[in-house]
Formats: structure tokens, sequence, C-alpha cells
């Protein structure tokens, strides 16, 4: 049972590419006793980048030994997670029957993205995230939906062929879309520990910007100093293709999977899909979010082009 003790903060997966991001921001939370981050190996230099940024660390050397999660957790409150990989389901259920034992009352799950209640969970990575949703709500345990949109850092650098400077997009290009750089995700999250609205649960928006395909390959071609080809693909023609690549991604080929969910993310806008249009209810607690041109002005993309 949760007692008055239990007002730590943790976070889980802190030590990934995302992760490290969230943290920078998350760090700055209020209202909790401590702020820790569980670690597999708190001597690492990333482990030690989290110390720096103020985390409290707690080595578990094993994320699936529940006794050991237990220990950790002691005096839990909320935990967010960040993890990712084809184990973070079963990690993140895991985490969340540990974390249901020792008091926690909120959980984030690494749900960082589109809106997947308007999106949908049809694809094989987001039906992750349901069954994550599903595991949490049998412990009775309260969730925290995160909706981001795309990750102007990072997205760009999987939808473009940088190095050759073209892309295909889905559609006409017109389609808009939210977009949220990852450094901004753990400031925004901060605040909206703190709001009253969230101490149950629910589902939290936010957006650096809302901006179609077309409007940020221009802004992108202009900040790399150079004009990026842009060519157009038959929305019912993609959706095929994501579907071809899908089976042989099932199959074990890694790479058609990723390029299944590249033509996914790029086409469920141009066939109507409104799941990652997060301007309405979007928030950002006074924090000013990066937009696209301020990302790509940062130079974030030269390196890979």
């Amino acid at each position: 049972m949760s007692t008055p003790t239990n007002n730590s903060l943790f976070l889980i997966g802190g030590t990934g590419g995302l992760g490290t991001e969230v943290a920078k921001g998350l760090v700055t939370a209020t209202g909790f006793e401590s702020k820790k981050a569980i670690v597999r190996d708190a001597s690492s230099d990333k482990a030690q980048a989290l110390a720096d940024m103020g985390w409290t660390l707690v080595e578990v050397k094993d994320l699936t030994d529940a006794d050991l999660l237990e220990t950790a957790l002691a005096g839990v409150q909320t935990v967010v997670s960040t993890l990712s990989g084809n184990d973070m389901v079963s990690l993140e259920s895991n985490i969340i029957q540990s974390a249901k034992k020792t008091g926690a009352t909120l959980f984030v799950p690494s749900q960082f993205g589109v809106d997947f209640y308007r999106w949908g969970t049809e694809f094989p990575f987001l039906a992750g995230k349901k069954a994550v949703q599903e595991a949490a709500a049998a412990a009775e345990l309260p969730v925290l939906n995160v909706f981001t949109g795309y990750f102007s850092d990072w997205i760009f650098g999987f939808f473009v062929d940088l190095e050759n400077a073209k892309v295909t997009w889905i559609g006409d290009g017109s389609d808009k879309v939210s977009f949220t750089s990852r450094d901004d995700i753990g400031y925004v999250l901060a605040k909206a520990l703190a709001d009253p609205e969230y101490a149950q649960g629910g589902s939290l928006s936010m957006q650096g910007d809302y901006a179609s395909f077309n409007e940020a390959t221009k802004w992108l071609g202009e900040s790399l100093g150079k004009d990026i080809a842009v060519e157009y693909m038959n929305a019912d023609d993609a959706k095929k293709l994501e579907s071809e690549l899908l089976v042989k991604g099932l199959e074990g080929d890694v790479g058609a999977f990723f390029g299944s969910f590249k033509y996914h993310l790029m086409g469920e806008p141009a066939r109507g899909n409104d799941g990652c249009n997060l301007s309405k209810q979007a928030k950002d607690y006074g924090h000013e979010l990066k937009t696209l041109k301020q990302v790509f002005g940062s130079g974030v993309y030269s390196g890979s082009s």
C-alpha cells in the first residue's frame, strides 16, 4: 500500500536516446522528495550524465527480477518509463506489477508519439502500447499517456535520405502533423505531474510545431543549404508497400519491418488519420517548445547529410 513516505519520482530507461533527452527536463519536477533513475550500470558514462543532471542513481542489473525492482522502487509515487526495444512490453509489464506492489500511484509508459486512441494500434509496434495499457489496467495502476507527435529532432533522419537530399512523401505532402523535440518533453511532463488534472492519469498532449511535410522539407533544406528533391507516392500504393514490407518484417527482416513502419507513419495522415494532430489539446505550461525551424537551425541534422 501507498504510505506517506511514497513521494519519489522514478525514471526508467534514462540512459537511452529518448530517456537522456526526457531526463533533462523531468528532473525539474517539483513536489517529490527525491528523483531517482534506475540504471543497469551506475558506473557507465550515460548513467553518470544522469547523476550530473541531478538524478539519484539506483542500480538494477536485471529489470526482469521482481524482487530487485521492488527493492529499488521503495518510496515510489510516480514511475516514468522511456524504455524501447523488443522487450519493452514485457519489461514495462514487470515494472507495473512491482510499482503497484510498492505503492506507486501513477505510471507514465513509454508511449511518446501519436495519439494512439485516434491513430489506432493495428501496426505491431503500436499494438505493444495497447498491451502495456491493459497490463496497467489489470494492476489498477493509473496511467498518464504522453502524446508528442513526431520527434522533430529525430524523425527526418528516418523519413529523409539526408545523404542524397531526397525524400518521397505519401499523398501530396500537404497533410499537417504535430512535432516535438525530445528535449522539450521532460519539461512539460514535469509541470503536468504537479497538475491535479493528471493525478489519476489521463492523456497529456504537447507540440512544438504543427506543419506539413512539404513545409518541413523546405525548412530542412534551407537549414542544410541544399534543395531536397521531393517525389510523391499514391496513398493506396504506399499502403500496399507497407503491407508487403510488414510481412517480410514479421518473418525476421528487421530492415523491412522498419521500412513498413516508416510508410505507416508517413501514410496515415495522407489517408485522413488525425492521430498526429495534437494542436487542439496541446499544453505547454509556459515552457517554450522548439519550432521546426529552431530544431533544424540547431544543426541536429547537419552531421547526417
